[in-house]
């Protein structure tokens, strides 16, 4: 083994090992080494939480690192999210309020068997001639002003070597976000438990009723993401391509006391009360479980990722939001494109105040991005006991999602510092709009809102085909840049029209835009359908028949 490289990068998981595989993809003879504490290979299932990616993770792995084939043949193609609101005990779900897709999106994205994917990406990094310590934990690491040095015990010997760069990867360990008292918290106070099972739920099979079924004619239910949500709390099934399903219980303790979800006898007794069709679906003991994990306050942030001192942290050694929406591996695919492009500069031999400039650029940029996602978050919960503000909120969510922080990636503009700030003003906007919408949410769920007659909202056809196809849309960055602006105005209109319809269902006076109105005001198009609420909670034989060309289930 060398004892001295250009990168040592601690932690050999998905966030260590993509980006070793990045920097060596864009700077070939860049000399890496990734340190893992624990020995592989991984057990391929039962590993690692987060097998459910976004958008812009499917992205990196598939366009940025080329893993579309692979994907495509080891883990199980999604039919997105889909969330089932809670409705008289939830022991019918034809009477729950259901969104999501009739048919997949044409972005491809995945469940992944984490150990599966992770022992791949090992032997990617191995037979490209990087170097991988594998049952190496860290014991001691020194920054230095020229080369770090780094000590890990393996094999029952303690072993040194220096990098001029060092790259934290080490998870929720965070070995540097600790030892240099970066951490910050987050007013997210919300608890988890999850477990993997060997059988996979059938979502399609939790009713026979045709009308239901027929609602989602190609019978793939069970390879969405779905959230079965309900007052304070959120529960995860996401299926498997190893056959095995994965489920998680998210909870407020205000309502749900993280006492009831800790152990799994305890929780299997929770989801008999307020999820009874998954709970019949599990096993009876927790021996027969693959694994069963749970943790406190999940969420914490970061002052500092990328430093002038030649460090930085990426995916949870860095931060981590919220698994709603399951954003954690954007965050990695985010922050290793980010300090790729620095680090490779810096060994180019770019200026070093230009290297110090981008830095600096960068640490901002993505801080300021997880503020930004931050409003969607705290008090979340509550809002998933009304169907209608839950709608609104899954909606709005995922447009802005996909309209701007999506495309930015995909066309490789969030390293393009001059483009981001030149729309400065027109993303300035998106803060507060989103923080608007968000109590707006919140204030929709409260018992004395009864905006029923309003309807349950459903994005439109036109809102929909806007957002999967304009990701896979070549743009220079004139047009780029328009559609960024042409976003901003989109969800403007969109506010408008759910804050407009809610208050006057229910009685109440429309508050104005409490935020700078994008230059241009809103767009004229129709990005909402709202299908009558009692029908769409009644029996399924009463709803209205689903386009044959449609999105999204009405």
């Amino acid at each position: 083994m060398s004892t001295d490289f250009d990168v040592a990068i601690l932690g050999g998981g998905l966030a260590g090992l993509t980006a070793a595989l990045q920097l060596q993809q864009e700077r070939p003879r860049t000399r890496i080494v990734v340190v893992e504490k624990q020995t592989l290979p991984h057990p391929e299932t039962a590993f690692k939480v987060g097998e459910s990616i976004a958008e812009v993770a499917a992205y990196y792995l598939k366009e940025v690192l080329g893993f579309d084939e692979y994907l495509r043949e080891h883990h199980l193609a999604k039919m997105g999210l889909r969330f089932f609101c809670s409705s008289n005990g939830n022991d019918d779900i034809t009477r729950r309020v259901e969104y999501g897709l009739i048919r997949k999106s044409p972005l491809a994205n995945y469940h992944l068997d984490r150990g599966r994917l992770e022992n791949m990406l090992s032997g990617v990094v191995a037979e490209r001639g990087m170097e991988l310590l594998d049952g190496a934990p860290v014991s001691h690491v020194e920054l230095a002003s020229d080369r770090h040095t780094i000590t890990v015990g393996r094999g029952g010997a303690a072993r040194s070597f220096t990098a001029r760069w060092l790259i934290d990867a080490t998870g929720r360990a965070g070995v540097l976000r600790r030892k240099l008292g970066l951490g910050t918290g987050a007013p997210i106070d919300v608890n988890a438990c999850w477990f993997r099972a060997p059988n996979r739920l059938h979502i399609d099979a939790f009713s026979d009723n045709p009308a239901w079924r027929e609602q989602c004619p190609v019978g793939r239910r069970w390879t969405s993401t779905n959230s079965f949500v309900g007052e304070g709390y959120w529960v995860w099934v996401i299926n498997l391509a190893s056959g095995a399903v994965s489920v998680g219980v998210v909870a407020d303790p205000k309502y749900h006391p993280f006492e009831r979800i800790r152990r799994y006898p305890a929780v299997l007794e929770w989801l008999r009360e307020h999820e009874p069709l998954i709970a019949a679906g599990l096993p009876e003991s927790e021996d027969e479980l693959l694994d069963f994990r749970k943790v406190k306050q999940y969420s914490y942030g970061c002052k500092r990722v990328y430093s002038t001192e030649r460090w930085c942290l990426t995916g949870e050694a860095a931060l981590f939001l919220d698994p709603l929406y399951s954003t954690g591996n954007d965050f990695t695919a985010i922050g290793n494109t980010l300090l790729t492009d620095v680090i490779r500069r810096e060994l180019d031999g770019e200026p070093e105040a230009e290297v110090v400039g981008r830095l600096r650029d960068f640490n901002r940029s993505f801080v300021r991005l997880f503020a930004a996602m931050m409003p969607a978050f705290p008090g979340q919960l509550a809002v998933f006991r009304d169907p209608q503000a839950t709608g609104t909120k899954v909606i709005w969510d995922n447009a802005g999602y996909f309209m701007i922080p999506l495309n930015l990636f995909a066309k490789g503009a969030i390293t393009d510092m001059p483009f981001v700030r030149s729309l400065s003003d027109w993303l300035g906007v998106t803060y507060p709009i989103n923080s608007f919408m968000q109590q707006c949410f919140n204030e929709w769920a409260s018992p004395d809102w009864d905006a029923r007659s309003a309807g349950v909202p459903v994005a439109s056809d036109l809102l929909l085909e806007n957002l999967f196809r304009s990701p896979l849309t070549d743009m220079n960055r004139e047009e780029l840049a328009e559609h960024i602006r042409m976003s901003i105005r989109r969800l403007h209109t969109l506010s408008r029209d759910m804050v407009t319809r809610m208050s006057q269902a229910a009685g109440r006076p429309v508050p104005e835009p409490p935020y700078p109105v994008p230059p241009g005001g809103g767009v004229d198009e129709e990005l909402l359908y709202w299908a009558d609420y009692d029908r769409r909670t009644g029996p399924p034989e009463l709803r209205d028949p689903q386009p044959a060309d449609g999105w999204m289930i009405r």
